[in-house]
């Protein structure tokens, strides 16, 4: 199946260089209030066409449920190697442009955020191989393929969107996506899967573990600052997860909150049924998804699932190298979690 995509032209591209140009010379900072406060302003300046496309997928989403946009903006010999960890804080300053592109087209869609407990915080992540992780159910992870889930499916503040760029895919991994076809469940499991029978734990890239040793620090410490209620909180989710509901919204197109690999088994034998009856049909429908440098991938979180292949990391600087941001339609949501008004970072 070809995705729903996007090809900028060369005048478009110029056009888009400009506005990047524009915007990296007013903010220096990727996780600055008022680089966020603005972003509105600044995003519907880019290309017509591209804000076009996006914000048709916002409101008339296509049947696949995700898109890709390609941006030529990311050029191999600027960003330099695939860095060894997400930690070093270089990793956006040599890679301003295509960062700048992938926000401005995120703010068509919504709100950028992050999670105090996810990458320190940081609104835009690295994913790539992490050579202590190669065996970790985590996006940094390679030997071990990521199993398909709603990102941050334990979470009634899951993002609309994923969005992930592609700054380096060398040997063509693939990211997996499905969007199943619900008419092919019965009646009565789509009635069990809309009650609250089911469970799911934070996954592990909320653990203090999976953090920078100096936020890891502050936690043995003892300080009472937001990180330690953050992690409290997930810690009370892990234990103690509340039941939810499978699917949601409207029984003929429902909306979808799974993650199995983080998921019990139901006390309830129809519900049990259920769950694996989803699951196949999730995994039945899997398609992939190569992405090539500057090009997005915008998958709608409320519809389908990602995951990854299992690849052989080199660790040499040439790995699979993506950048990856979360997007709410409406910050106001979070507000009761927000670090201050202002800030796009809940705990």
């Amino acid at each position: 199946m070809e995705p729903f995509r996007f090809d900028i032209n060369t005048k478009e591209l110029k056009e888009l260089q400009c506005l990047v140009d524009s915007c990296l010379d007013e903010f220096d900072s990727f996780d600055n209030v008022e680089f966020l406060k603005n972003l509105p302003l600044m995003a519907y300046q880019i290309p017509k066409r591209m804000a076009e496309f996006l914000n048709e997928f916002k409101y008339n989403p296509v049947d696949q449920g995700f898109c890709v946009v390609s941006t030529g903006m990311v050029e191999q010999e600027k960003i330099g190697p695939t860095p060894s960890h997400w930690e070093l804080k270089t990793n956006n300053d040599t890679c301003q442009n295509a960062v700048m592109c992938m926000s401005l087209c995120a703010t068509i869609l919504g709100d950028i955020y992050g999670w105090l407990t996810q990458q320190d915080g940081r609104v835009v992540h690295d994913i790539l191989p992490i050579k202590t992780c190669e065996n970790e159910q985590l996006g940094c992870g390679s030997k071990e393929e990521l199993t398909w889930h709603v990102e941050d499916a334990f979470h009634e503040l899951r993002g609309d969107y994923l969005i992930m760029m592609c700054m380096r895919n060398n040997n063509g991994i693939p990211t997996t996506l499905s969007k199943p076809d619900y008419s092919k469940l019965t009646d009565k499991q789509i009635d069990v899967l809309f009650g609250k029978h089911f469970t799911i734990k934070p996954d592990n890239s909320h653990k203090p573990k999976n953090n920078s040793s100096q936020r890891a620090e502050a936690l043995k410490e003892g300080q009472l600052t937001n990180i330690d209620a953050a992690y409290d909180a997930m810690l009370k989710r892990a234990e103690n997860p509340e039941k939810i509901a499978i699917l949601f919204g409207n029984k003929k197109d429902p909306c979808l909150r799974l993650d199995p690999y983080f998921m019990e088994k139901p006390d309830c034998p129809e519900a049990e049924k259920a769950l694996e009856a989803i699951i196949d049909l999730v995994t039945e429908s899997l398609i992939e998804v190569s992405l090539n440098p500057g090009e997005i991938l915008i998958v709608d979180n409320y519809e389908v699932v990602h995951g990854r292949r299992a690849f052989e990391a080199r660790f040499d600087g040439t790995d699979r190298w993506y950048k990856r941001i979360n997007v709410i339609r409406d910050i106001r949501r979070c507000q009761e979690v927000l670090e201050h008004k202002l800030s796009r970072v809940i705990y």
